[in-house]
């Protein structure tokens, strides 16, 4: 017995194709990442929306803590630690509220622009919410304007936080 009985007739391979324009070499290139697309700014509904979906809960959390924390501080150091017994360029608790103040008026005005469309109108509800909020001796106003600034803080932290983390 030979060995083409034994393991009967030898298969039958199709034809390869010859690759003539491909080398057999490969370089590996190192793809550059693509620069990131801009962004545009998305409305106050739509940075609700951001803010408050199923993804961006751990966002929000965090948003509501950092973003809202800073009129709450301010809205207590102004109501219980600046007097005017003293000047108010001498007590500490005034750089604070300044601090706070310039924090929170700089996304509120934004919120302004986009909810109102007009840079006077932005620029009246920032003054009139902060104010309010610091000098106010109507006590319901002045929470009311403390609710206004620490959710919309909060709100807007949270979608820069999510928009960051989904980059």
């Amino acid at each position: 017995m030979n060995q083409a009985e034994l393991f009967g007739p030898s298969p039958v391979r199709p034809e390869r194709r010859k690759r003539s324009s491909r080398p057999h070499l490969r370089a590996v290139v190192e793809r550059q990442p693509r620069p990131p697309r801009p962004r545009l700014p998305l409305g106050v509904v739509d940075q609700v929306r951001l803010a408050l979906r199923r993804g961006s809960r751990l966002a929000f959390a965090l948003g509501v803590l950092l973003g809202g924390f800073v009129p709450i501080a301010t809205f207590q150091i102004s109501h219980t630690e600046l007097t005017t017994a003293r000047a108010l360029w001498t007590q500490p608790a005034a750089f604070f509220v300044a601090g706070g103040l310039l924090f929170s008026a700089v996304t509120m005005y934004g919120w302004g622009r986009l909810a109102f469309s007009q840079r006077a109108k932005a620029l009246g509800f920032v003054v009139l919410l902060e104010g309010t909020m610091v000098t106010c001796h109507t006590r319901w106003l002045a929470l009311a304007a403390l609710a206004y600034l620490a959710g919309i803080n909060g709100v807007a932290t949270a979608c820069n936080l999510a928009r960051t983390d989904s980059a």
